[in-house]
């Protein structure tokens, strides 16, 4: 290593002509090892890029389908429209949403069917299993508001 008593030639040696050398020495001698710690970061580099672009996918998908799920919900709602895809055509297809004057069961929420999915979504966590699955029942075969569903679904996961 260079001191500052040293000839100022000697230390432009060490520093451009032996520094370098010993650098190129190490760098044979250990180069397996650099090659190995080189593939493992690479390797962690991209599990964590695909990780994230799956996460991202997924959460934008999902994003993407709540917000179509809620604007369809507010057409239902409130304008009384039911937009669907057809699966046969793939062509969509508007449908006006009939309301049965008498729902043919006792539901466990009083006026169900004149109340909005905002409203039910609230209520249904005071629901036992069984009334959860006769609300998801009903639900299917009347309307099917997917608002509805999901939370049924979701609290019945929980239970």
């Amino acid at each position: 290593m260079a001191s500052k008593d040293q000839d100022p030639t000697e230390q432009l040696l060490e520093f451009f002509l032996y520094a370098p050398v010993g650098l190129a020495l190490e760098a044979v001698d250990n180069l397996p090892k650099y090659v190995e710690r080189g593939k493992s970061q690479v390797t962690i580099g991209r599990f964590l890029a695909k990780t994230a672009a799956k996460r991202g996918t997924a959460t934008l998908e999902t994003a993407g389908e709540r917000v179509m799920n809620d604007i369809g919900q507010i057409f239902v709602d409130f304008l009384g429209i039911d937009l669907n895809v057809d699966d046969a055509e793939g062509e969509s297809v508007v449908n006006e949403v009939t309301t049965p004057a008498e729902p043919s069961v006792d539901l466990p929420i009083n006026e169900y069917d004149s109340q909005a999915a905002a409203q039910i979504v609230k209520l249904l966590v005071q629901l036992t299993p069984e009334e959860l699955e006769q609300v998801k029942d009903y639900e299917a075969a009347n309307r099917a508001r997917v608002t509805i569903a999901r939370k049924i679904e979701q609290l019945q996961k929980a239970n």
